[in-house]
């Protein structure tokens, strides 16, 4: 089977980031085939554990991620890189190991865990390019035994360009430091859909639904699709932004998408369980008004 590298891939690829920063890798199903006796390649699986146990990709180490998402979650936590260290040391990674993650859902949980691994600072981390129903559906390889990782410790290093905090918000809107980019439905966005206490939006926000990123099989949509929308919202090329969401899942798909077309990302993992629980951050809700 021809491996198609879309356009998007091509391109990115020879995108140059900040401080020699790698863009987001996208690894396609050809390629990872190909890949899956390397012993420096990690493949995570983070779908529930019973799809796990009914079959998944060879290799591929679970990895408990309504656990991780929970930690995370918790104020404080993400800050704390020992906690993490002693959690990474159980994916037995080496200075070579190359991690790359799926799930079975359009990329939103695949993508945190991209985020997260990046955040600690794995040196090449990236997602695969299409959900494991797809993958079982082309008829590759399927297995049920669970591989035997030895734990390793994982020298944990919190990259600040990779994360966003409520007062890094703050400061986006008040100089322009960065665009905020809202991943959430356009009636979370509009505030007429509320998860915390006060519903709307981070006040310059653009709207750029995760959803509309990926299609129904998990694979990333091309960047001519893409590119014009990112213009239409008024995102500058190469321009730093801060992706949100509720809680750090689906800012993390945009993340992804917008760090391999060339914008350096940040994500305010917290997001709206911080921002709308927060009694003095500014709020719109509504249309969003003319920007001058």
């Amino acid at each position: 089977m021809m491996d198609l590298v879309s356009p998007l891939l091509a391109l990115c690829s020879m995108i140059a980031t900040p401080q020699g920063d790698q863009p987001a890798r996208l690894l396609s199903f050809d390629r990872l085939e190909a890949r899956l006796d390397d012993p420096d390649l990690r493949i995570l699986d983070v779908r529930p554990r019973d799809s796990y146990d009914a079959g998944h990709i060879p290799g591929a180490l679970w990895v408990d991620a309504s656990a991780v998402e929970a930690t995370a979650s918790v104020p404080g936590a993400l800050e704390d890189p020992k906690a993490w260290g002693d959690w990474a040391a159980g994916l037995g990674l080496g200075p070579d190991t190359a991690v790359y993650v799926y799930d079975a859902n359009r990329q939103k949980d695949a993508a945190r865990f991209w985020w997260l691994l990046s955040y600690l600072g794995v040196e090449e981390v990236g997602l695969i390019d299409g959900g494991f129903p797809l993958w079982q559906s082309e008829g590759r390889p399927v297995s049920t035994d669970e591989p035997e990782v030895d734990p390793r410790p994982f020298p944990v290093r919190l990259r600040p360009d990779r994360y966003a905090s409520r007062s890094d918000v703050l400061d986006a809107i008040e100089s322009g430091s960065a665009q905020v980019v809202d991943a959430r439905s356009e009636a979370e966005h509009l505030g007429e859909e509320a998860r915390s206490t006060r519903g709307g939006r981070v006040p310059t926000a653009c709207h750029l639904e995760w959803a509309t990123l990926v299609d129904e099989q998990g694979r990333f949509l091309p960047e001519e699709a893409i590119r014009p929308r990112l213009e239409a919202i008024g995102l500058e090329p190469g321009r730093p932004v801060i992706t949100h969401c509720q809680g750090g899942g689906r800012a993390s798909v945009d993340a992804f998408v917008l760090q391999r077309l060339g914008f350096p990302s940040r994500n305010y993992y917290l997001g709206w369980s911080d921002w709308g629980n927060a009694g003095e951050t500014p709020v719109e809700s509504g249309a969003a008004p003319r920007r001058p």
